[in-house]
């Protein structure tokens, strides 16, 4: 425990003796020395001082004035005062205590005092004082991230609006990606991004510029003496910070807003509300083009993860293709099952890393780890407005006509048509290219074979005439 004490003596010997007392039993404490109480409000301060040590006995100022005048100090008044008496004064002790004393000691101090009492009085009084900063600093701060939170940076909002601080500059973000790092990868995934994101947000801000975690995946950073060049500025550094930073798992992104209070006449809580309009509409502007960036990075992840990932997802893309005009599918239609050709086994971005390296030698656990993936790809998906469409194929791309098939074990048509196509191309593909031993007439078998067990029949017939033309 690290704790810093003032011991308040006009006795070099007493002060001397009573620091070695306590350092016998505290030895991480900082300690700290005074012969008088004057100026005593800034040697509290400048040394953050958890408990003081104060002797009743002084000349120039005594013990109780120096009591009183911390107590009615708002900066000092709560930090505990341990004050020492003779041994027979109980009108001093009670006056002490009677004025906001915390404890007490006599002189001369007993053999327990010295080894005990004393250190374990100072002991309670530092572990007071820490605990009432640790709910201080938790009052205003964001546990997560560390920065401050709304309430401070509401009071502060109120604080910084003078004249002396034109112009104000408000900067609202937002964090991208936030809801479906944390359906795919986990609250964990969620929260590295944001403290990364806040992390680069503090970075960025001078010593008088208060950033601030406002909501779950909202910040708020107030800039005194800012204007809007300043403020740009900002914004550009943070993206760039963001942009160049490692994935967690995936980039983090932020879209931001910004307004400028530059004259007393605007009223601070409009140009909050600007700032986070423009954020609003930003992220909207900038959304279509974020998610394109979150499912290149999750294709690249799925690339890098598995070799011959995306030589197979390009196959299958052809494979569908020719699929989709055998069954005289609509454009669209074909353009899903090709997207679900790249993106049927995104949720595998989100299995950890020995369970892929291991498969297939997997125990029962970690087979149900590896099956997660369908869930969590339909979650990546209907995160996505542009890839949701095929999120239920994501999810059963892995059933079975016969109902053997996971995760809900459906049956027959109650399973999607582009996870029944999948399921055969997938299946022909993989076995071609990942399995040297097995010809391709042996994979033609085991697909016909299969026919209305794994594989819906009409889906198998109509490969095999796509085959027998090639």
């Amino acid at each position: 425990m690290i704790g810093n004490i003032m011991i308040i003596d006009d006795s070099p010997i007493e002060r001397k003796m009573i620091g070695e007392i306590i350092r016998k039993r505290l030895q991480s404490a900082n300690i700290f020395e005074a012969d008088n109480g004057l100026d005593i409000s800034d040697k509290l301060l400048s040394n953050n001082i958890h408990v003081c040590i104060l002797d009743i006995i002084m000349p120039e100022k005594n013990g109780f004035e120096i009591l009183n005048e911390m107590k009615e100090d708002v900066n000092l008044m709560d930090i505990p005062v341990i004050v020492c008496t003779g041994t027979s004064d109980k009108q001093a002790i009670e006056k002490a205590l009677s004025l906001g004393a915390y404890d007490y000691f006599s002189k001369p101090l007993s053999e327990e005092a010295m080894k005990i009492s004393l250190p374990l009085k100072v002991k309670n009084a530092i572990d007071l004082m820490i605990r009432k900063e640790e709910i201080i600093y938790l009052s205003y701060h964001d546990k997560l991230t560390g920065l401050y939170n709304r309430r401070y940076s509401e009071e502060n909002m109120r604080r910084i609006d003078a004249e002396r601080n034109l112009p104000i500059a408000l900067i609202m973000g937002d964090v991208n990606g936030l809801k479906l790092t944390n359906d795919a990868f986990g609250h964990e995934a969620g929260d590295v991004l944001l403290k990364k994101i806040a992390d680069i947000i503090k970075d960025e801000c001078r010593e008088d510029e208060i950033a601030a975690r406002i909501g779950g995946d909202e910040f708020l950073i107030l800039l005194p003496k800012t204007n809007i060049s300043e403020a740009e500025n900002i914004i550009d550094r943070i993206k760039d910070k963001c942009s160049n930073a490692k994935k967690y798992p995936i980039k983090p992104s932020i879209s931001f807003g910004y307004s400028v209070k530059e004259h007393m006449g605007q009223d601070i809580m409009n140009i909050y509300k600007i700032a986070e309009d423009r954020m609003y509409n930003n992220k909207l502007t900038e959304s279509k083009s974020i998610r394109n960036s979150i499912i290149s990075t999750l294709v690249k992840i799925l690339h890098e993860r598995s070799l011959g990932t995306e030589a197979h997802s390009n196959r299958l893309k052809e494979l569908c293709s020719e699929m989709g005009k055998e069954l005289r599918l609509t454009i669209k239609q074909i353009d899903n099952l090709k997207l679900l050709a790249l993106l049927h086994d995104i949720g595998i971005t989100a299995i950890p890393d020995y369970i892929i390296e291991k498969n297939p030698d997997l125990t029962l656990e970690e087979e149900n780890i590896f099956k997660s993936h369908c869930e969590i790809g339909y979650r990546i998906a209907n995160a996505l407005p542009d890839i949701a469409p095929i999120a239920i194929d994501i999810l059963s791309h892995h059933e079975m006509w016969d109902g053997s098939g996971y995760p809900q074990g459906l049956k027959e048509e109650n399973i999607s048509l582009n996870s029944r196509i999948i399921s055969v191309l997938d299946t022909y593909d993989s076995m071609i290219n990942k399995y040297e031993i097995v010809s391709k007439n042996e994979v033609i078998d085991f697909i016909r074979n299969h026919s209305g067990i794994y594989f819906d029949p009409k889906i198998v017939s109509a490969f095999l005439k796509i085959l027998n033309r090639s």
